[in-house]
């Protein structure tokens, strides 16, 4: 058995947030070649609806969306009571620190930089879903 099979994120379901179907399709693909489950979601408004309907153990969420962007769809999870734990991972173009800091001041767990590598996902996936990493 490999170490991926072990892996602690195996099963676990992730919510893909990004207005850019094509992005959506590389993450989920990604996510679904890691042994996860992935749903989407075109910006923050449409997340918060699948999120009341849908269990998940994250979301990945674009930085800038129309109708409620990343930084506002992670402030809303942090305010309320039943995501406040849930982790959130921002994923952007935006490499600037003010971006980064600001996600991670917000609550975000991570932030990867567009476009995302498996071995990237992994890692960040390695730092929230194992605590022994």
């Amino acid at each position: 058995m490999s170490a991926s099979e072990n892996a602690p994120w195996k099963g676990k379901s992730i919510l893909i947030v990004d207005d850019y179907p094509a992005v959506r399709r590389a993450i989920k693909d990604i996510i679904v070649s890691l042994g996860m489950k992935a749903e989407e979601a075109e910006n923050g408004l449409e997340a918060q609806a699948v999120l009341k309907k849908e269990k998940f153990d994250m979301v990945i969420s674009d930085l800038v969306m129309p109708e409620m962007d990343g930084f506002e769809l992670t402030e809303a999870l942090r305010n309320t009571p039943e995501y406040r734990r849930l982790p959130v991972v921002i994923i952007s173009t935006h490499d600037d620190a003010k971006y980064i800091f600001r996600a991670l001041h917000l609550g975000a767990d991570d932030y990867i930089i567009k476009p995302p590598s498996a071995e990237m996902v992994k890692t960040v996936l390695a730092r929230i879903f194992d605590h022994d990493w």
